[in-house]
């Protein structure tokens, strides 16, 4: 499997699309536009589980389930996803998908019942799968390895500004027009993201990738099993698919349950934690390129923010006034060096497997995200079985996901040598970090 500079990858670049830079613009704000409003979606359950467990006579487990059938079938989608993207192009498969998101908030609009809002959710994820993977595989063929790690800053800025209106602003627009009127506005406005996508973005990654070169023999059990891979599943399921079962739901409840604030209250702090990861996410853009002419690879990065994790969240495991939401702000600038990961694995590999490695690489982090915010609500019911109170309940459960990411450290640590994450298509793949 080549994972360096070879007369094929030069081949490739000579096929690469020369667009001008309003087409760039145009392509780039067309995708943003989707995961906008994919990453509100996927966030807003954090803010609206208050109105959601009174309206439909919901459990911690329930809520734990709700939130994570929208893992399950952006999961289930991966696959397929990564094959659709090397064949068909971004533009046809992310259009398709988003049309079917569109009705998934339909039904939930429509739902009264626990199973019935589950299949909207589960519809939602299904649709929105492709509204990262599109871009990035779209980027990946059509532009230099060099703008990579900056593109997927600035698709992260466009997601993390959905999470914020997927806070308090998504909290009282749903109180005030009611949660089933607010998805029907988000139906509205998926179905404008699809017409934008597929009538702005063009073919320009599809063309260049029937150009080039194919591995149809290379699937997800082969990318799956190799080595760069192998040593980076245990972090991206407790790292990145932690953080995103979190930001999804469980963050909200934390507020509510473990430090005692009002649904507005932690929807309020919610806003502030999605405005710093924000901010995180600009800075990054700027100072990551600059890190790595010093010296410092996109790997090391992510390893800070891999000790960076359960240290913040340790802390909040024995803070837990009321100002102890803070550390909610002082978890956010790691955030993006541990997503910057998933940039460096499509790296090492070919550009017309870019589909199926980054499609490999989501179904893994979103895998994890299900079981991960499904199962915190699990422990928490074990352990308020047990009789915990719901706050120490709720923190038994954080306490685990803690310890999953020492022991996910340990094997990132441990597996140096078997296979480390190049930084650029030229970098030595026996590079190690």
């Amino acid at each position: 499997m080549p994972t360096s500079t070879s007369p094929q990858s030069k081949a490739i670049q000579q096929v690469l699309p020369v667009m001008s830079r309003a087409l760039a613009v145009r392509i780039f704000i067309s995708f943003a536009v989707g995961y906008f409003i994919s990453y509100a979606l996927r966030s807003v359950n954090a803010a609206l589980a208050p109105l959601l467990a009174a309206d439909l006579n919901l459990s911690a487990g329930d809520l734990g389930w709700l939130s994570s059938a929208f893992f399950l079938s952006f999961t289930a989608m991966q696959i397929p996803l990564g094959i659709c993207l090397d064949r068909y192009g971004a533009r046809r498969t992310e259009s398709f998908l988003l049309i079917i998101a569109a009705v998934g908030a339909c039904v939930i609009a429509m739902g009264d019942s626990l199973w019935m809002v589950s299949l909207g959710r589960m519809l939602i994820g299904m649709g929105v799968s492709a509204c990262l993977m599109a871009p990035y595989a779209y980027f990946r063929r059509s532009f230099a390895a060099q703008r990579q790690a900056q593109l997927a800053m600035w698709m992260l800025i466009a997601g993390t500004s959905g999470a914020l209106l997927a806070t308090q602003p998504a909290l009282a627009l749903a109180q005030w027009l009611g949660w089933r009127q607010f998805f029907v506005f988000a139906a509205v406005l998926l179905a404008c993201a699809a017409s934008a996508v597929f009538l702005w973005t063009g073919d320009h990654d599809r063309q260049s990738a029937t150009q080039m070169a194919s591995n149809p023999s290379v699937g997800f059990l082969s990318l799956l099993t190799h080595p760069r891979m192998l040593r980076v599943i245990p972090t991206t399921i407790f790292f990145s698919g932690g953080f995103a079962a979190l930001q999804s739901l469980w963050a909200g409840p934390w507020l509510t349950q473990v430090l005692e604030m009002t649904a507005v209250q932690a929807g309020e702090h919610l806003f502030y934690f999605n405005a710093a990861l924000l901010v995180s996410y600009v800075a990054m853009s700027v100072v990551s390129p600059r890190l790595e002419k010093r010296g410092i690879s996109l790997a090391r990065q992510s390893l800070i923010a891999f000790v960076w994790f359960p240290i913040c969240l340790g802390t909040m495991l024995f803070w837990r006034t009321t100002d102890a939401w803070m550390m909610w702000l002082v978890l956010a600038p790691g955030v993006p060096a541990v997503i910057l990961m998933q940039t460096q694995t499509a790296l090492a590999f070919p550009r017309n497997m870019a589909g199926r490695v980054l499609t490999t690489f989501n179904l893994v982090m979103f895998g994890g995200a299900f079981s991960i915010q499904w199962g915190i609500g699990l422990l928490a019911d074990l352990f308020s079985a047990w009789q915990y109170s719901p706050r120490n309940a709720l923190t038994m459960a954080f306490a685990c996901l803690v310890v999953l990411q020492l022991c996910s450290l340990a094997w990132f640590l441990l597996r140096r040598n078997a296979g480390a994450i190049a930084t650029s298509a030229t970098t030595n793949p026996q590079s190690s970090t």
